[in-house]
């Protein structure tokens, strides 16, 4: 059996290199919103991003840096055959903003986000990584 095999590296958002219906496996590791180290990342996407954190409005935050990756689920659906697999690394998010500390949990949300891209859940991989957390 033949195959090929094609590593891309870059802007998820925009696979236009990529014909629609010709990826059977997409592995991807994108920013972890309302991990701070990504703020600036986010804020560059979308600047109301960097205004809602300065004004301690975590909510906001949360759902404009997961609206930014909202644009690569929807290029995977696009580039993903009927039955491939995309798997998504990412990690929940613990931080103080406008002086609350909680847990954002960036797992859930993605999984919605791919359900209501179409994609069919498959068991989800939990990754305890306690190097990640204060």
């Amino acid at each position: 059996m033949e195959t090929e095999h094609r590593v891309v590296v870059g802007d998820s958002r925009d696979l236009a290199d990529l014909d629609a219906d010709s990826v059977d496996l997409v592995v991807t590791s994108p920013p972890y919103p309302m991990v701070e180290m990504w703020d600036d990342l986010f804020a560059e996407l979308n600047p109301a991003i960097g205004s809602a954190l300065d004004r301690g409005d975590d909510g906001s935050a949360f759902e404009r840096m997961h609206a930014e990756l909202d644009a690569v689920w929807e290029e995977l659906a696009r580039v993903l055959v009927d039955g491939g697999v995309a798997c998504i690394n990412i990690g929940d998010a613990t931080r103080t903003v406008g002086g609350n500390f909680r847990v954002y949990q960036n797992h859930s949300r993605v999984i919605d986000a791919l359900d209501g891209f179409g994609f069919e859940p498959l068991p989800e991989l939990l990754w305890r990584k306690p190097a990640n957390s204060a």
